[in-house]
């Protein structure tokens, strides 16, 4: 037996599950930083979601120059199916000990897998792992998702006793970063697939129930550009991500359990709220309101967002102006 088979027999096995739209211009380069993992142990599926541009032909061509060294698997979807139910559908057909959900516009490096698994073997029930990430705009800016000095150490440490509330609070993870324990997340039932979106759900979702675990290195090029998810989540009058954002919300209320935590997600409520209106979504704004009254908040902002969702004045056009 040769020495990678050796290497490989010894590893846990770890699957990359990279879903891709209209991601003509990246995704070559997001597969190729996953052959260039120094992790051995691992596998690859590649999901085109029904992409219009020439994403199924690069990553074909891709694949047929590949050389082999670890098993690729290829999915080509027909039209656009919700982003949850894709990666679910691929997941829970899946047996591997960990699993990342890369973007097609989204770029490993080269020691991200092994860094990650590192710190996961210490802790087995450790629900994930994230880490760092260069956030590149389209612009051509980039920073450090968390702030560093001059000598890359972080500026301030990553804490991990009390993370829900935190999540609850705002978002303090690079959730393109995270490298799931499968055992975890499939007996979780993977994504939510009612959500047009998975991030903050599937964080506070086991930060309540599960350890996690972070490794301080730069581990991701995360990507940030006017197609991206992200970018969307608050879109003027029609945001797909914010009556997602309100189910999370209601979710965690059930899964409250101190007035601190009631405390921290009546903040992330009033955030959300403002954004929506601003962005003139105001069906989702009305929920976020319904929310914060159940959870009794006592804010002068909470009055004045109810007196603007009421007369729903639209401002979304110097809200673009002023965030765009």
């Amino acid at each position: 037996m040769g020495q990678d088979a050796l290497i490989m027999e010894k590893q846990k096995k770890v699957t990359i599950i990279c879903i891709a739209f209209n991601h003509e211009d990246w995704i070559f380069e997001a597969l190729e930083s996953v052959a260039m993992q120094d992790y051995y142990a691992k596998e690859l599926l590649i999901i085109d979601n029904g992409s219009s541009d020439q994403t199924p032909a690069k990553i074909q061509e891709w694949v047929n120059q590949f050389t082999g060294l670890f098993p690729v698997k290829t999915i080509f979807n027909e039209e656009p199916r919700p982003y949850c139910s894709v990666f679910n559908a691929a997941f829970l057909q899946t047996d591997c000990d960990y699993v990342v959900d890369l973007s097609g516009d989204d770029v490993l490096y080269p020691d991200h897998l092994s860094l990650s698994i590192k710190q996961l073997k210490k802790d087995p029930n450790a629900a994930f792992c994230f880490s760092d990430a260069y956030l590149l705009s389209s612009s051509g800016a980039i920073r450090t998702f968390y702030k560093r000095n001059a000598f890359s150490e972080l500026r301030e440490n990553v804490e991990l006793g009390n993370l829900y509330e935190t999540l609850l609070r705002r978002n303090t993870i690079c959730s393109a970063t995270i490298v799931f324990n499968a055992k975890i997340l499939k007996k979780e039932g993977g994504y939510d697939e009612s959500l047009y979106y998975e991030d903050f759900d599937i964080q506070i979702r086991l930060t309540r129930k599960y350890p996690v675990v972070f490794s301080d290195h730069v581990g991701i090029l995360k990507r940030v550009h006017p197609r991206s998810m992200s970018s969307q989540q608050y879109q003027r009058y029609i945001s797909r991500m914010l009556p997602s954002t309100v189910k999370v919300c209601e979710k965690a209320l059930e899964l409250n359990q101190s007035e601190d935590e009631n405390q921290a997600l009546q903040e992330r409520i009033l955030f959300e709220l403002k954004h929506a209106l601003w962005s003139a979504n105001f069906l989702a704004a009305k929920h976020l309101i319904e929310l914060a009254e159940k959870l009794h908040t006592k804010n002068p902002r909470l009055a004045f967002y109810r007196w603007w969702s009421k007369i729903k004045v639209d401002l979304s056009w110097l809200y673009i102006h002023l965030t765009g």
